[in-house]
């Protein structure tokens, strides 16, 4: 497989809300990444900027449980540092139209912004930051995932938030704000054995955020219909490509004969092929 190392296969039992999307997405790079264990060839400047505020994100409210108050020049020190960083010659500028200092600011505003309108109004109660869930569906089968951050409310209601980074805010389909985090939800609900918990979505572009509620019957009907995606998965004989604008930002576009990549959507392409000159001349 040209330019792509060998990893080890995600485990046949762990299923995540991301494993299934990608599977819905397109068969063929779920086969590539989960079942044989390939390594793509680069990541989106998208998939960079996101990690790159999350992790900030998740410092900000790491502090405050220290009972510490983070500037906003603090904030977007701790970005830049950690932007510089982790920055390397595998992060794609995929749109040839932008450069780098594009998503760069594009994260302070959003950091500026969340500070600004819900940090310092927030005065809810961190349980977790980055908690790992975990449920088992079946014998076989074990929903996984990352809570960006579990918590609750001044009124004490429980709940489970994800930060979005995306262009456009998500809609209720399931594999945009329909299952997600609805699922972690489900699974707190175990962890604190409540009856119910809210489920939200934070548009850090918009700075919007939605939520809906879910109570045990919801969870479990949530988990279950998981379930039955991951059957429909698991059941798969073949793994067809799905040609389309997505192929863009998939790390395997060098390797897939049916990959659809426009000129100026050609910034990831570039940096796999020149990878695989490199490996094999």
């Amino acid at each position: 497989m040209t330019g792509n190392a060998e990893r080890r296969p995600t485990p046949s039992n762990l299923y995540s809300f991301s494993r299934l999307k990608t599977y819905h997405q397109c068969p063929l790079r779920y086969r590539y990444r989960y079942l044989q264990g390939l390594k793509e060839a680069f990541r989106s400047i998208e998939s960079f900027l996101g990690n790159a505020v999350h992790e900030v994100l998740e410092w900000l409210y790491a502090e405050r449980d220290r009972s510490e108050s983070p500037s906003r020049e603090a904030m977007l020190e701790k970005f830049a540092a950690g932007w510089s960083a982790k920055w390397d010659d595998e992060v794609a500028v995929v749109r040839l139209a932008d450069e780098e200092g594009t998503y760069l600011r594009l994260g302070r505003e959003m950091l500026d912004r969340f500070h600004g309108e819900t940090f310092v109004r927030d005065l809810s109660t961190t349980i977790a930051l980055e908690q790992r869930l975990s449920t088992r569906l079946s014998p076989e089968v074990v929903f996984t995932g990352f809570a960006d951050r579990v918590g609750r409310t001044e009124g004490g209601r429980l709940f489970v938030v994800d930060y979005k980074t995306s262009r456009s805010e998500g809609n209720d389909s399931e594999f945009s704000e329909g299952l997600q985090a609805p699922l972690y939800a489900a699974c707190i609900l175990e962890d604190h054995q409540a009856d119910e918990a809210l489920a939200g979505y934070h548009y850090l572009r918009h700075g919007t955020t939605r939520w809906r509620t879910v109570d045990n019957e919801k969870g479990r009907a949530l988990l279950a219909r998981f379930l039955q995606l991951v059957g429909e998965a698991d059941s798969a004989a073949e793994y067809p490509a799905k040609p389309g604008i997505l192929c863009a930002w998939c790390g395997f576009n060098s390797i897939c004969t049916e990959a659809e990549v426009p000129e100026g959507l050609s910034g990831g392409l570039r940096i796999a092929e020149k990878r695989a000159r490199r490996l094999f001349g």
